[in-house]
C-alpha cells in the first residue's frame, strides 16, 4: 500500500509539473501572438526603444503607462521558450541561441588568449542570462558616480529606484534562525516588480565559511542592499516565491503586453539613428535579422525621443554607425561625422576573475557535490524540487564577501601609491585622446580614494558552502574598447577588454589569492581540511602568481559596462546626467553603458535602478506635470543601525523538527535536535550532526 501511495504521489507531482509546463507554453504562445511583424509597423511612434533587453523593457513599461503615448520596442533576439531557463539551475547556463556569438581580440596580458563575449540576445536580455545574484554595490561606489560630475546619481539618488524595482521575499524563519540570515526591508526594498528571494535550503558548510570570515576579522553587515555592500553579507536571488527566475520579461513586459500603445518587434536590429538638419534624432532604420548586410531596411520615425538600450556591446556601435563617435574611427569607416565624441565605445570595464581551487578532505555533508555523488540525496532533492523546495532552489549561492583593499592586503598603501605614480596614458588603449585620458584620470582619483577606505570592496568572493570559489576583481584600472569594424560597419563590433594590462590589477589579484589562502587556513576552515589544488602551495611570489594569472584569468564574468559613459563631455563623456547624448537632441541612453565606473556588484539590480530613473527623466522632459527626479532625496543613510521592526529575530517553528539532511546538533548549534519521522540524528563530528 505504501508503495502504491508513493507511486500515486509521484504521478500527481508529474501531472503538476506537466501542467506548469503546459501553462508556460500557453503563455509563450500568447506573447508571440502579441508581437508585431514588420508589416504592422506604424510610420511613427512617440518613443522608440532600441533594444528589448533588461533596461529596454523597464523603460518601455514606464513610458507606456501614459496611454496617450505610443511606444515601439525593437529587439534583435526572440522570446525564450525554454521553461528550464527559469529554474535556479540555469544560473550558469548560457544557451547559444540566446547569446551573441562573438569573441574578443587576443588579450596580451592573458597570454594572447581570446575571450568569449557574454552578451544576451533574447527578450529580457541579461536578466534572462545571469547567475541571479540580486545584490547592489556599496553606497560609496554610486557616490563616486556623482563625484565624476553627475548630480543626482549618488546612492541617495538611486535608492528610490532600487526600491521601486524590487520586492523582497524574506527567508523562512527557521532557516533565518539557523543560518543567521539578516535583512532589512524598510531600508533596502520596496514593492516593485522584481522579486528577491532566499532559497528554501542552504548547505551546512555555509556556517563554517561564515565563521571563517569572522576569524579573519572581516566586517559582517546586516543588510548589504542598504548601501553596506562591503565585508560579508547575505543577498537574495532574483527569483519569485516559487524559485522561478524573476526578470524583465516576466515582470516588466508580460503584465503590460496587452497595452494597445506598446508594441514589440523581435528578430530585427536597428542599424542607424537618423537626424534632421538641426541634429535632432527623428527616425531609425530597421533590418530583419538574418538578412545580408545592405538588405532593404524600414524607416520608422519617433516624434518624441529615441532611447538606446542595446547594451554595452551594441549601444556604442549604433552611435558610431549613426555618425556619433571618435572622428578618426568614423572617417576610416567612411561614415559622415555628425558629432565627434571620442568616448563612444571607450571606457569599457569588466570584472576579471579566476577560480580558487581547493578541495575539502573532511567536508560537511550534504554539500553541493552530494547532488552528483550521493544517489539517495539526489533522489530526495529531486522529490523536494517537484514541490519547488530543497537544494535545487539554490542558484549560485547567497553569501558574498566583498573585501576592502585595507583588509585584503597589508601592502594596500603601496598599491595605491603605485597607481598614483603611473602615467595614466601608459596602460590605456593607444586610441585614447587627451579627453579620454583626462576622464580616466578623474576616475582613477575617486577610485584610489575609495581604495584607502573600508566602506567599499575591491574584490568579491561568493560562497555557498562548497569547496572552490570564484575570485573576482571588482575595481580594475584597465580599460578596454568596443569599436566599429571599419571594414564592415554592420558586422559585430571589435571588442578589446585590455584585461589586466595595468599591473596594479595584477597586484590586487595576486593579493586576492593570498587572502583566499589565509581564509582557507582559519581555525574554522581547518575543520574541513582544505587542500589547494591549483596553482599549488609552492606558487607564492608575485612573478609566480602573475604567470598563473596570465594563464588562467577570464576577462569577462558578464558585467561589462561603461562604453557610453555619463561623464562631462570634456572628459570623453557620452551622456549628460539627464542621459541625453551630447551634441544632439531627441536621443538618450538608458542602459548599462552609461555607468562611468563598474560598481563592485553583480550588475542586474543596478541596471533596473538605472532604467527606472531613466524612464522618469524621459517622462519629465515631455510632461510638465511630472517633476524631474530630485538630486538628493531624503533617505536613511548607509550604516545606520537596523530597526528592530524590519527583521525580528526569527524563532523556531512550533513543531521544532529537523527535516531529513538538516543539521540537528554540533558545537555552537542552538536549533532543533529532533529529526523528522524516518531519519535519525547522526554525529558527523564534534561540530556537526545531521538527520539521516
Amino acid at each position: 500500500m505504501a508503495r502504491l501511495a508513493s507511486r500515486l504521489l509521484g504521478f500527481i507531482q508529474l501531472l503538476a509539473v506537466l501542467g506548469a509546463a503546459h501553462g508556460y507554453i500557453d503563455m509563450i504562445e500568447e506573447l508571440q501572438a502579441r508581437q508585431i511583424n514588420p508589416g504592422q509597423l506604424a510610420a511613427a511612434y512617440d518613443y522608440i526603444v532600441v533594444g528589448g533587453g533588461q533596461s529596454g523593457l523597464v523603460i518601455a513599461n514606464r513610458l507606456s503607462e501614459d496611454t496617450g503615448r505610443s511606444v515601439l520596442i525593437v529587439e534583435y533576439g526572440y522570446i525564450n521558450d525554454n521553461p528550464g531557463q527559469l529554474d535556479p539551475s540555469s544560473a550558469t547556463a548560457y544557451p547559444p541561441a540566446n547569446m551573441f556569438n562573438i569573441s574578443s581580440v587576443p588579450q596580451p596580458a592573458l597570454g594572447n588568449r581570446q575571450q568569449q563575449i557574454l552578451a544576451a540576445s533574447v527578450v529580457g536580455g541579461g536578466s534572462m542570462i545571469n547567475g541571479m545574484l540580486f545584490d547592489r554595490a556599496a553606497a560609496d561606489d554610486y557616490n563616486n558616480w556623482e563625484k565624476l560630475g553627475n548630480p543626482g546619481w549618488s546612492w541617495d539618488g538611486l535608492l528610490p529606484y532600487f526600491k521601486k524595482a524590487t520586492t523582497l521575499n524574506p527567508p523562512r524563519a527557521d532557516l533565518a534562525a539557523e543560518f543567521n540570515i539578516t535583512y532589512d526591508i524598510d531600508r533596502a526594498y520596496g514593492n516593485g516588480p522584481i522579486y528577491g528571494t532566499f532559497p528554501d535550503f542552504l548547505w551546512p558548510g555555509m556556517k563554517v565559511q561564515w565563521n571563517a570570515w569572522k576569524d579573519l576579522g572581516i566586517q559582517i553587515n546586516y543588510e548589504g542592499a542598504a548601501g553596506d555592500a562591503y565585508g560579508v553579507y547575505w543577498t537574495p536571488s532574483a527569483t519569485d516565491a516559487q524559485y522561478r527566475r524573476s526578470y524583465a520579461r516576466t515582470r516588466y513586459y508580460e503584465p503590460v503586453s496587452t497595452r494597445q500603445n506598446l508594441k514589440l518587434l523581435v528578430g530585427h536590429r536597428v542599424n542607424e539613428v537618423l537626424f534632421n538638419a538641426d541634429k535632432r534624432a527623428e527616425a531609425v532604420t530597421i533590418q530583419q535579422r538574418g538578412t545580408p548586410n545592405g538588405a532593404t531596411t524600414i524607416t520608422v520615425k519617433a516624434t518624441q525621443e529615441i532611447i538606446l538600450t542595446a547594451g554595452w556591446l551594441h549601444t556604442p556601435q549604433i552611435l558610431q554607425r549613426s555618425g556619433i563617435g571618435p572622428r578618426a574611427l568614423l572617417q576610416q569607416a567612411g561614415i559622415n561625422v555628425l558629432v565627434d565624441l571620442p568616448g563612444v565605445g571607450s571606457n569599457h570595464q569588466e570584472h576579471p576573475y579566476f577560480f580558487g581551487q581547493f578541495s575539502y578532505q573532511t567536508d560537511v555533508t550534504p554539500n553541493p557535490s552530494s547532488l552528483f555523488a550521493d544517489v539517495q540525496f539526489r533522489n530526495w532533492a529531486d522529490q523536494q524540487w517537484q514541490q519547488r523546495k530543497g537544494p535545487r532552489s539554490i542558484g549560485v549561492g547567497n553569501g558574498l564577501a566583498t573585501v576592502p583593499l585595507p583588509d585584503l592586503s597589508t601592502r594596500y598603501q603601496a598599491i595605491i601609491d603605485k597607481a598614483k605614480a603611473q602615467n595614466a596614458a601608459t596602460y590605456l588603449p593607444r586610441t585614447y585622446t587627451p579627453e579620454q585620458i583626462q576622464g580616466f584620470t578623474a576616475q582613477r582619483d575617486v577610485m584610489l580614494a575609495s581604495f584607502a577606505k573600508r566602506d567599499n570592496g575591491v574584490v568579491e568572493i561568493p560562497f555557498s558552502g562548497g569547496a572552490g570559489n570564484i575570485l573576482v576583481l571588482m575595481k580594475p584600472l584597465s580599460r578596454g574598447t568596443v569599436l566599429l569594424n571599419t571594414a564592415d560597419r554592420y558586422a559585430e563590433p571589435i571588442v578589446d577588454f585590455n584585461a589586466n594590462v595595468n599591473p596594479v590589477d595584477v597586484d590586487i589579484m595576486a593579493d586576492m589569492l593570498r587572502f583566499y589562502r589565509r581564509w582557507m587556513q582559519t581555525p574554522s576552515m581547518r575543520q574541513l581540511s582544505p587542500a589547494e589544488q591549483s596553482p599549488g602551495a609552492g606558487v607564492t611570489s608575485d612573478q609566480q602568481i602573475g604567470d598563473y594569472l596570465t594563464r588562467t584569468v577570464g576577462a569577462s564574468i558578464g558585467h561589462s559596462c561603461c562604453t557610453a559613459a555619463m561623464q562631462p563631455q570634456d572628459q570623453a563623456g557620452v551622456v549628460s546626467p539627464e542621459l541625453t547624448v551630447y551634441g544632439v537632441t531627441g536621443l538618450s541612453i538608458g542602459d548599462i553603458s552609461i555607468m562611468p565606473l563598474d560598481p563592485a556588484t553583480h550588475t542586474c539590480a543596478t541596471v533596473y535602478a538605472i532604467a527606472e530613473k531613466a524612464a522618469d527623466l524621459i517622462k519629465a522632459r515631455y510632461d510638465p506635470t511630472i517633476p524631474s527626479p530630485p538630486n538628493t532625496p531624503a533617505t536613511t543613510q548607509p550604516g545606520s543601525p537596523p530597526p528592530t521592526t524590519s527583521n525580528p529575530q526569527p524563532t523556531q517553528p512550533p513543531s521544532c523538527t529537523v527535516p531529513q539532511w538538516g543539521q540537528c546538533g554540533g558545537q555552537g548549534y542552538s536549533g532543533c535536535t529532533t529529526c523528522a519521522s524516518g531519519s535519525t540524528c547522526s554525529i558527523s563530528n564534534d561540530w556537526y550532526s545531521q538527520c539521516i
